[in-house]
């Protein structure tokens, strides 16, 4: 159960209803987590221009994309994100068994490729310790370009803000 009210279409703040009507035509659905926030015209602005840039704006393959954002979501437990990326990362080209292992094995797993291991080590680190090892980050530099580091980064950082925000407002997988 949400700790806050959604605020439904039509109950959302002024600066909320941008996102909303753009959220409604792309997924079809005003997710539960811009729900929680759009009480709040600019905190729901700024997580609309984050979900724009993750699903419409990267250059990042989107199967790596996933995998950094499940990693995340499974290290945190984050039963909505879940929800939303392991579709998500199937429709990509993930397998179960892959899903399954992302977290601290999957960067030893024989199901995925030394640079697929770098991402979700840089993934688990960071989110684990907030700061990855230099290690990982050379990891990340052997398989990766600079843009291709920068959106991973980006993609870590936002499934851990994400999932911050939708764990402690009690965000709920919409039915």
């Amino acid at each position: 159960m949400p700790k806050i009210p959604y605020a439904e279409p039509g109950q959302e703040a002024a600066g909320a209803k941008p996102v909303y009507d753009q959220l409604k035509k792309g997924m079809g659905v005003v997710p539960n987590l811009v729900k929680l926030l759009g009480h709040s015209g600019p905190v729901t602005q700024a997580m609309g221009t984050n979900l724009d840039v993750y699903f419409n704006q990267l250059s990042l393959d989107p199967k790596l994309r996933e995998i950094a954002y499940l990693t995340v979501a499974r290290l945190n437990d984050c039963g909505y994100c879940q929800g939303h990326h392991v579709p998500a990362g199937k429709r990509a080209g993930l397998s179960d068994a892959q899903i399954g292992q992302l977290g601290e094995s999957g960067f030893s797993s024989g199901d995925f490729s030394p640079a697929e291991q770098a991402v979700i080590r840089f993934a688990y680190e960071t989110t684990r310790d907030v700061k990855a090892s230099d290690e990982a980050v050379a990891a990340l530099k052997e398989h990766y370009d600079h843009k291709q580091i920068a959106e991973i980064a980006f993609v870590v950082a936002l499934g851990n803000f994400i999932q911050r925000i939708g764990k402690n407002l009690g965000v709920e997988l919409e039915s």
